[in-house]
């Protein structure tokens, strides 16, 4: 007797992981960037605690030394969707959140491209992110908990 209930339990613990792995795909991706020279790194994700299921882009700084940002452009398919003048200094993996948003970013055919325009001690630049898409494999239902656990 307790083989056959071992076999449904793992039956039914293998059919719930299935459902929840095809559900947390079929949400909408995070998105993930690095620059061409590995100076920035840039991403739009879900906010783990957010009640209402908010998301947001942030980019940090993989340099070693201090630099001012100045400006951060998102565009989706080569349409300009938002800038902000952040005119900040920032030191290597400090975060700066340029977006924040009810909104997702759920086709993977769009084109997301993030612009920051900085500078240091010996100049002024500007860098290109290309996000992409990143399946997620383990989103808690909003209805569970409030908001989008994702992992």
């Amino acid at each position: 007797m307790w083989k056959n209930k071992k076999v449904i339990y793992i039956t039914v613990s293998f059919a719930f992981l299935v459902l929840w792995i095809t559900y947390s795909i079929n949400q909408p991706p995070k998105w993930f960037g690095q620059s061409t020279d590995g100076k920035w790194e840039a991403d739009f994700n879900s906010e783990v605690t957010s009640p209402k299921g908010y998301w947001s882009g942030r980019i940090y700084s993989e340099q070693d030394h201090r630099v001012e940002v100045q400006t951060i452009a998102l565009s989706k398919n080569g349409k300009l969707i938002h800038d902000l003048d952040v005119n900040e200094t920032v030191t290597k993996n400090q975060e700066i959140e340029y977006l924040s948003t009810t909104k997702t970013f759920s086709d993977k055919q769009d084109e997301y491209v993030v612009q920051v325009s900085w500078k240091d001690s010996s100049g002024t630049y500007q860098d290109v992110i290309h996000l992409s898409p990143q399946t997620r494999y383990f989103v808690l239902p909003k209805v569970l908990f409030g908001s989008h656990l994702s992992y």
